[in-house]
């Protein structure tokens, strides 16, 4: 049984995390609707952030806004942005 404190805490968790990542989506030109589906969850006592399904073009202006996303290896000879891709 998950004591009630936990899962406050947890939700707290979770609610500040779903802002910020909210937040930074609308930064990164996600539409406030799209971006509003991030949602904080409690399960079993554990903290998670739902982010739901977004639109291609909003998934690419997603990636484009992760650092990781510009990294390439020396054997990646893709492009960083995927091809034929629009939205």
């Amino acid at each position: 049984m998950i004591l009630m404190i936990q899962h406050k805490s947890a939700r707290a968790e979770a609610d500040h995390t779903a802002a910020l990542l909210r937040a930074a989506l609308q930064r990164a030109g996600i539409p406030e609707r799209e971006a509003a589906r991030v949602r904080a969850l409690v399960i079993e006592g554990r903290a998670y952030v739902g982010i739901g399904a977004l639109p291609v073009g909003s998934a690419v202006r997603l990636l484009e806004a992760l650092p990781l996303a510009l990294v390439k290896s020396d054997a990646d000879t893709s492009p960083a942005e995927p091809t034929g891709v629009t939205g």
